[in-house]
């Protein structure tokens, strides 16, 4: 075994990124609220950068239609189913400070009500610092005894301040667990003893659609347990939970399509990406050889930073257009019929007609949501072709499917509802090939029981 040095030479390619290339690949990518913190976070640390409040859209989006929202909580298995004006002002201060304020937690929410009430001040001290123990769904599950320990208070006082914790809004917070929560909501209710029984013992065969073993149990027909469960609808395991975190932020559209005179429109929701622009005092301070060097090499990053953030803010926004158009274009039955339309596409293919690479395509959709006369989708819900061989048409794509097998189980007779199989038949009677286990699979993601949870028993309210 021998070492020594050689010289040779080779040749190979290799693919060199570009600082602004890689910033104009990670604005791309960023969804609108995403490139909105974004543009804040440089908005601080580059003061060559002006960021203006945009003027307002002529026209504005159409207004989202009314969405229809389910509420789930998680004991209830047995029933699932189917900007100002800037004027004289800083353009920069402006955009720092429109940022959506906090909610409300539920400490204030309960102290608001002591004050209200007009609870003495040591009590509502100690019925306040029973609040900030409450975890994320509103509980107490912890013993008072190892809370007026912890807190340094006396128990009694501990003990009358869970008392009045247990009586403010919304009802339940403060309890142990989730049935005590639901139990002190139904309070009042005729029907209290039977509930308490099913909460305690038969949440489980609930939970299985076993109705008229339960009803025996409770001595009641299975009509009059169907109302009773109908009623407990209404009661919620977890009451401080909608007051945990910050407020929810609904998702904000990051394009608007809609059909005109049956032609394709589409929109960007522009009204909220602020105007950027370098600071020309900045500019003009960098390139005046009067100014000192260490000013000047300070200065020169930041500007090419802003002017190349700039520049991939303009490309975002032209390639996100460019890319919704082309999918929308190929989406037009589903503009004119709705899911059951959808048409799978392959990035590859909405690639080669805009004359770009697969992967700047599947960055142009990623986090992007369309708002549609036909509801709020994601964008990346269009792309599904890659697992069809055949040419794909409208119907065949996941969301399409999915919307079939909803209706199918809409319709279905829910004394005798279809089962997996027979779903996977009806499907092919509509001309939808699909597997089982993928009709399974769309069941179980839109939250549709299997056939026999869904069987209703005893006569339809």
């Amino acid at each position: 075994m021998s070492l020594e040095a050689r010289l040779a030479q080779r040749q190979e390619q290799r693919l060199a990124l570009l600082p602004q290339m890689l910033q104009s690949i990670e604005v791309l990518q960023l969804a609108t609220e995403d490139l909105l913190q974004f543009l804040e976070q440089e908005a601080q640390q580059n003061e060559t950068l002006e960021v203006r409040p945009p003027p307002p859209a002529e026209p504005a989006p159409p207004p989202p239609p009314p969405a229809a929202e389910r509420e789930e909580s998680g004991w209830q298995e047995w029933q699932r189913g189917p900007g100002g004006d800037a004027d004289g002002e800083d353009g920069k201060s402006v955009f720092l400070a429109n940022v959506p304020a906090t909610a409300d937690s539920l400490v204030e929410h309960v102290r608001q009500q002591l004050a209200f009430r007009g609870v003495p001040a040591l009590l509502a001290d100690a019925v306040a610092a029973l609040a900030e123990h409450l975890d994320d769904r509103g509980l107490l599950p912890f013993p008072l005894e190892e809370l007026a320990a912890e807190l340094d208070l006396p128990p009694d006082l501990v003990a009358q301040a869970h008392a009045v914790l247990l009586t403010l809004e919304p009802r339940g917070i403060g309890a142990a667990d989730p049935v005590q929560a639901m139990l002190l909501q139904a309070a009042g209710d005729p029907d209290l003893p039977t509930i308490e029984r099913l909460l305690r013992e038969h949440l489980e065969a609930l939970g299985r659609n076993k109705l008229p073993e339960v009803a025996r149990a409770v001595q009641l027909s299975v009509d009059e347990l169907r109302t009773l469960l109908d009623r407990m609808k209404d009661l919620d395991p977890r009451p401080g939970a909608a007051f945990r975190g910050t407020a929810a932020v609904p998702v904000r559209p990051d394009a608007w399509v809609r059909l005109l005179a049956g032609a394709v429109q589409v929109t960007l929701d522009d009204r909220l990406v602020p105007e950027l622009a370098v600071d020309q005092d900045y500019a003009a301070l960098a390139g005046d050889r009067g100014t000192a060097r260490d000013v000047r090499d300070y200065l020169r990053p930041k500007l090419r930073r802003a002017r190349d953030l700039i520049e991939a803010v303009a490309m975002r926004q032209a390639t996100l257009l460019r890319v919704v158009q082309a999918v929308f274009r190929e989406q037009l039955p589903f503009l004119q019929q709705g899911r059951s339309a959808i048409r799978p596409l392959r990035m590859s293919d909405v690639a080669d007609r805009l004359g770009l690479h697969t992967s700047t395509v599947s960055r142009a959709i990623a986090g992007k949501h369309v708002q549609t006369e036909r509801g709020l989708y994601r964008l990346r819900d269009f792309f599904d072709g890659g697992r069809i061989e055949a040419p794909a048409g409208p119907g065949q794509g996941r969301l399409a499917l999915a919307q079939r097998i909803q209706d199918l189980v809409a319709a279905e007779d829910k004394a005798h509802p279809l089962s997996d199989d027979e779903l996977v038949a009806a499907l092919l009677a509509h001309g939808a090939s699909a597997a089982r286990r993928t009709v399974t699979k769309y069941r179980k993601e839109l939250g549709i029981p299997s056939s026999y949870q869904r069987r209703r028993f005893g006569a339809e309210p």
